[in-house]
């Protein structure tokens, strides 16, 4: 059987090719990513909306935790990087903490005013509102607490 030669110049230009090949995909992963300016989803501006009004309303209280903020500016960041679940998340957790705020705000209002009212004489309506007041304290409920003792008038 006769063999069949392979030229040596075809050789090292297939050689090389593979080489050059392989060379520019190396390269290619080593690049960074360019960073995409992306449009945020429905649901990350939904989430960075309900979590910049519940701030401003604990803001509107002057009663706002510390690291909210720095939260939502995080939800921001991460939504602009494209990242929806991260966003998201921290949206979520920035809403809560600002919610929790106001909440928090509202006990601390709700208490004093809960001592002034069983200090005074009471009907036994008023007394029926003191109840459920107390009950809305104990359950941390302190938007629901103020309200209550807020029919009282100012005692």
């Amino acid at each position: 059987m006769a063999r069949k030669s392979f030229p040596a110049s075809l050789l090292a230009v297939a050689v090389l090719s593979l080489g050059v090949a392989a060379g520019c995909a190396v390269q290619q992963e080593k690049a960074p990513a360019k960073p995409v300016a992306k449009t945020p989803s429905p649901a990350v501006t939904q989430a960075l909306d309900s979590a910049r009004t519940a701030i401003k309303n604990a803001k509107s209280h002057d009663w706002i935790w510390r690291d909210t903020e720095k939260f939502f500016k995080q939800a921001e960041e991460a939504a602009r990087q494209g990242d929806d679940a991260r966003a998201i998340k921290l949206a979520n957790k920035a809403r809560s903490q600002a919610e929790l705020a106001v909440n928090q705000y509202y006990l601390e209002k709700a208490k004093p005013m809960l001592a002034r009212a069983q200090a005074g004489r009471l009907t036994a309506g008023q007394k029926q509102i003191v109840e459920e007041a107390k009950e809305a304290i104990r359950d941390a409920q302190g938007r629901k607490a103020y309200d209550l003792l807020m029919k009282l008038g100012s005692k």
